[in-house]
Formats: structure tokens, C-alpha cells, sequence
């Protein structure tokens, strides 16, 4: 009796432990939140690691411009130009914000204003690089140089990890593929390309595009973010039945483009019927609805053939 209700005594206490080592732990996380809040976190870090390449960026564009001939040059010399340059950059940078950018989804819209930023860096340094030549002096082409290297060092980071992120994203979809719905794309316009990008990169958007259908025959054969292009409006039907054959079937169309003519519509609307699929129009913000009226009218008018 005794050692059981020493072990209880042991297990209270040691419950009792742990309940007050976490509490201890989430008010030391309320306190660092209070005192450093999470959005300040990132952007100061994005800052620290632009400043850094601006600070490697003068020596591998100075190396670049005149090779092992960089050793004649004081290690003070050099030094001293790469940390004038780094807080040059590092002030332009905090001016224009571009550190403030999420790298998971930066594009080449969040690339000028980081040129930008490095061509006034530039500019800016200039006059102060020819003030420190004195007994030794820097190309006047290192500069521009320098320029391409550190565009370089700022945007392919931010690529390389949009790409961990959308691949990441793309992994997550396919172990939910058996969740999605797959669909036949028509259309090969630009909400076509806006569909499929949003649909491989939001969550929230249970498709699966598995091909598209487009109006022109030269772009068969093609793809768009990696769906394929299989054929044109026509060989609609012919496709359906070769998705159906390679175990793939389609379960809905969706008509992402708004301008479809009546004969094209009712090329939809007899495959739909023919293999029992339900037709889907992309309205705006990517929202939903099945087929109106007209295509009612359609199908009964192919009943009536």
C-alpha cells in the first residue's frame, strides 16, 4: 500500500512540475513577444543579410575586374571600401523598404525597387570611393561591377527560397491529390494562367488541373506551369476518353475563359453529357458556379437532335 501511494505522491508532484515549467515558459514567450514583436523579427533580419551581401558584393566584383592582382591592395584599403559601401546600402535600403518584402512570394515586381536601390547605392558611392583613393585607388569600372553582383546576391536568394516554398506547397498537394477534384481546363488566355498558378499555390482550392484545351492548334503540345496543353476545343471528346483510358478521368470542365461562342459551348455541353461530367464557370475571385441556362438550353437542344 505504501509504495503505491508513494508512486501517486510521485506522479501529482511530477504533473504538478511540468505544469509549472510550462507556464514558466509561455510567460517568458509573452515577455520576448512584447518586448521584440514578431513582424520586427524578419525584416531586421532581411536588412542584416542585404547588408552582408553588400559588404562581399565589392570584393567579389573587385576580384572579378582585376583577378589576384587585388593582393597589391592594403587589406585596410579594401576594408575600408567595403564597409562604406555596406552602410550606404544598408541606409538606401532601410529608406526604401525593401527589406520589408516576404520572400516566400517575391517576384520580379520586388526585384526594381532593390535594382533601384542598388543603382542609387551606386551613385552614392561613387564620389566617396574616388575621396578614400589617395595612395591606392579602386577601377572606375568596379562601380558597375559591383551593381550586377549585388542585384545578383539580393534577387537569387529570394528565388531560391520562393522555390523551397512553392515546391513545398506542391509536395502538400500531392499527398492530398486523392482529395482534389480533377479537372479539364478550357481556355488559353491569361485567367486560364492566373487559375492555374493560384489553384497549384493556394490550398483553399481543391482542383487538380489535369489538362488544358485550348483554341489554337499551335499551342498543342505545350504547357502552362506544367499542365498540359492536349488539344484543341474539336478533339474534346477524344481527350476525355484518353484521360478515362490512362486512369486519370476528369470529374468536372471548368470554362475559365467568358467569351466562349454558342457553337463552342455546345461542343462543352455534348462531351459533358457524353461522359457525365458537370460543367464549371470561373467567375471572379476565382469563385464557382455551374452552368446557367443557356447551357440548359444548349443541352436540350442536342436532346432534340
Amino acid at each position: 500500500m505504501l509504495p503505491e501511494t508513494f508512486m501517486l505522491f510521485l506522479k501529482e508532484k511530477n504533473q504538478n512540475a511540468t505544469a509549472g515549467f510550462n507556464k514558466h515558459i509561455k510567460d517568458i514567450k509573452s515577455r520576448l513577444s512584447q518586448a521584440m514583436p514578431n513582424h520586427a523579427i524578419l525584416p531586421s533580419a532581411v536588412l542584416t543579410f542585404d547588408t552582408l551581401m553588400a559588404f562581399l558584393s565589392l570584393f567579389i566584383a573587385l576580384y572579378l575586374r582585376i583577378g589576384d592582382e587585388f593582393l597589391e591592395y592594403t587589406p585596410e584599403f579594401i576594408l575600408k571600401n567595403m564597409l562604406v559601401f555596406s552602410l550606404v546600402s544598408a541606409s538606401i535600403f532601410f529608406w526604401m523598404q525593401t527589406h520589408r518584402a516576404i520572400w516566400r512570394y517575391v517576384s520580379l515586381e520586388d526585384m526594381i525597387p532593390l535594382a533601384l536601390a542598388t543603382i542609387l547605392t551606386t551613385i552614392l558611392f561613387y564620389p566617396l570611393m574616388l575621396l578614400m583613393a589617395q595612395q591606392e585607388s579602386l577601377p572606375r569600372s568596379v562601380p558597375i561591377i559591383n551593381a550586377l553582383v549585388l542585384i545578383m546576391l539580393l534577387g537569387l536568394p529570394r528565388f531560391i527560397y520562393r522555390s523551397i516554398h512553392d515546391q513545398h506547397l506542391l509536395q502538400k498537394r500531392r499527398a492530398n491529390a486523392e482529395a482534389l477534384i480533377p479537372v479539364l481546363l478550357i481556355g488559353n488566355g491569361d485567367s486560364t494562367e492566373l487559375f492555374i498558378r493560384e489553384v497549384l499555390h493556394s490550398p483553399s482550392l481543391p482542383y487538380n488541373p489535369l489538362a488544358l484545351i485550348t483554341f489554337e492548334k499551335d499551342e498543342v503540345g505545350r504547357q502552362i506551369h506544367g499542365v498540359p496543353i492536349l488539344g484543341t476545343l474539336d478533339e474534346l471528346d477524344e481527350i476525355i476518353e484518353s484521360l478515362d483510358e490512362e486512369k486519370h478521368p476528369p470529374r468536372q470542365i471548368i470554362i475559365t475563359e467568358s467569351n466562349l461562342l454558342k457553337t463552342q459551348k455546345q461542343l462543352v455541353s455534348k462531351a459533358a453529357i457524353a461522359h457525365g461530367l458537370t460543367v464549371m464557370h470561373m467567375l471572379q475571385h476565382f469563385s464557382m458556379d455551374v452552368i446557367d441556362e443557356e447551357f440548359e438550353e444548349i443541352q436540350a437542344e442536342l436532346d432534340l437532335e
